[in-house]
């Protein structure tokens, strides 16, 4: 099987890595923030993983403590994506918004926009270069 192409990306005016990906439901490519310090897969709202196919489970929710350093609240999903070649099982978690929550941050996004966390990149090799503020994902296996 010949290897897939690698993912190339860039980082934005906070020097924070993105890439940007085709995703299942979404005409246009979909900006994905690297965030390593996260074991789950993706982190995404719950109109991206009705749009992406997942199956939603709102009588189960976690806690994660991510970036803002507090205690946050999501439902799960689960699903199948294309990833680099293949299609893992994930398990993403969903943000839990009310709706007046998710107008107000749709509205500051002018893209569509997903974090996407280690279990991804479990078997790749991630490289960002600060200096040339670059990013490439390429698949090991």
């Amino acid at each position: 099987m010949p290897q897939p192409d690698p993912i190339r990306g860039s980082l934005d005016d906070l020097k924070r890595p993105f890439v940007k990906l085709s995703v299942s439901g979404f005409p246009e490519p979909v900006t994905a923030f690297i965030d390593t310090g996260f074991n789950g897969s993706l982190i995404i709202d719950r109109y991206q993983a009705e749009r992406m196919g997942l199956q939603i489970t709102i009588q189960h929710s976690v806690s994660a403590v991510l970036a803002s350093q507090q205690p946050e609240v999501f439902h799960l999903s689960r699903g199948r994506i294309s990833w680099l070649g293949e299609e893992p099982f994930i398990s993403p978690l969903v943000i839990r918004e009310t709706e007046q929550e998710r107008l107000a941050r749709r509205r500051r996004k002018t893209q569509e926009e997903i974090i996407l966390c280690v279990e991804l990149l479990l078997n790749c090799k991630l490289e960002i270069d600060f200096q040339a503020k670059s990013v490439i994902v390429t698949r090991l296996r």
